[in-house]
């Protein structure tokens, strides 16, 4: 059977043909323009169009039998909808963290933040769509005064597709609405916000379907009907495409930001906020950390630098040639900290600097302050959860050796790839085939997987004792 795999995430729409013999079979990429995309904030109709044409590009160039739509999108974004759910503004994604002012007064109260931390595993930070709406109700009264709905990018989505109002818990599960331990929207925290559970889309187990809707299939050349799942968060997919939703496979990927995650039966919560606790289904939790910096630091570099200069290329080249023992340090916090400390008013900054520093070392400073920033998280979460049996990486950190070697020598272990490429894309569409009975619910993809990264080299010793340093660093920039 062929599926399609559609994700739509914060820079593009993607769509993929899939099937389980062929696995990747085609697929096509439509990225957002600066008219609907900045990162922090989509135009909800942009989003639904890009995602059309990634689509209807690649149905056009295949006659195989398309039996199903499998969705995904972003965690963490919030909607507004009025009583016609049609959009009041624009999606405001987990880049959005304009909330912070706001959330900053909530956590003077110590106890609230650890009460709702440990009943949502969502810690009180602004990227989370509770704090979003929390934020707007003081700054824009006469939004929330018109707001009937709450909504998300992947909701909207499938309402446009399918007609239907439905949302997976899984996506829920990232809003900090919904309670990781009942598996239901949390009454006390829709108090809190003023909001009832009719204010929400129906809670769905994946994996629940609509059905195309007859103008949407004739716009993109599909049979009316086909089912189309309620979609489920990108991090959630990338653990099912890479056949992570098992026990004992950690994800670790690395793309405009970066996370690593975990299969578990039950919620883990750690007493000190870190890491995070969201839903998968089945009754599955992932357990994990997100970092707010990771591809993005190397791109916000390279952007600074002349074009002449600024190539992944003549950097690598660079960096290879320097010392690690006596580069500078890089806190990766230029856009604000998620995971562990959930300070999203945390500033990067190079620290250590000598006149003898290059760009080279510049730059290798970078990527060793991102994996750092990973491996904290890294260190926290295992001490709460089991050590993982494989670690599969992927993301733009394949594209460097450089940085693969980074990894493999910081975390002391030859990491491994399953060289599935984008692989949130391909979860989406496992996903739609177990919808439609081609695998049991919640029967995973299991990709082969090979070694990603060398093995650890006689630099390992030294990346552990500057990771001492780095932890010191960071104390020092605490802004609580």
């Amino acid at each position: 059977m062929n599926v399609i795999g559609l994700e739509v995430s914060t820079s593009a729409a993607k769509s993929i043909l899939f099937s389980l013999e062929e696995g990747v079979i085609d697929g096509h990429t439509v990225r957002y323009d600066s008219s609907v995309s900045d990162m922090s904030t989509l135009v909800p109709q942009g989003v639904v169009a890009a995602a059309k044409r990634a689509v209807w590009e690649l149905v056009k160039k295949t006659d195989r039998k398309i039996t199903a739509i499998g969705l995904g999108g972003v965690w963490h974004s919030l909607l507004l909808l009025d009583a016609k759910r049609e959009p009041l503004g624009p999606i405001y994604t987990w880049a959005d963290v304009s909330a912070g002012p706001s959330v900053d007064a909530v956590k003077q109260d110590r106890d609230f933040v650890l009460e709702t931390y440990r009943k949502t595993g969502c810690m009180v930070h602004a990227i989370y769509p509770l704090w979003k709406y929390f934020h707007l109700q003081k700054t824009k009264p006469e939004l929330i005064g018109q707001t009937k709905h709450i909504s998300s990018q992947i909701e909207y989505l499938f309402q446009e597709l399918t007609g239907e109002r439905a949302v997976s818990k899984c996506i829920a599960s990232g809003t900090g609405f919904f309670n990781i331990h009942t598996l239901d929207w949390d009454d006390q925290l829709l108090d809190f916000a003023g909001l009832s559970p009719d204010s929400f889309s129906e809670l769905k187990e994946g994996p629940y379907v609509g059905s195309l809707r007859t103008s949407v299939a004739e716009e993109l050349g599909l049979p009316a009907g086909i089912p189309v799942t309620c979609g489920f968060a990108d991090g959630a997919m990338n653990q099912v495409g890479i056949g992570g939703d098992r026990p004992g496979i950690m994800s670790f990927s690395v793309g405009t930001s970066a996370a690593i995650r975990m299969i578990s039966a039950t919620p883990v919560i750690p007493e000190t906020p870190s890491t995070w606790c969201y839903y998968l289904y089945g009754g599955k939790r992932l357990v994990g950390a997100a970092t707010q910096g990771a591809c993005n630091c190397v791109d916000w570099f390279l952007e600074n630098l002349p074009a002449q200069v600024g190539t992944y290329d003549s950097l690598e080249k660079l960096a290879w040639g320097r010392s690690i023992e006596d580069a500078p340090f890089f806190l990766p916090f230029i856009y604000g900290e998620r995971c562990p400390g959930w300070q999203d008013r945390r500033l990067g900054s190079f620290r250590d600097v000598k006149a003898t520093h290059s760009l080279g070392d510049f730059y290798l400073a970078i990527l060793e302050g991102v994996l750092f920033n990973v491996y904290h998280c890294y260190k926290l979460l295992t001490e709460i959860s089991q050590e993982p049996k494989e670690i599969l990486i992927s993301g733009g950190i394949m594209n460097s050796q450089l940085w693969l070697q980074m990894a493999a020598d910081i975390f002391g272990r030859t990491l491994k790839t399953t060289g599935v490429k984008d692989a949130s894309t391909v979860g989406a569409a496992v996903v739609a085939l177990q919808a439609i009975g081609r695998l049991k619910a919640g029967q995973g993809y299991e990709p082969e997987s090979v070694i990603g990264t060398p093995p650890p080299s006689i630099k390992a010793a030294v990346f552990e004792q500057r990771f001492q340093r780095y932890l010191e660093l960071y104390a020092q920039s605490s802004t609580e």
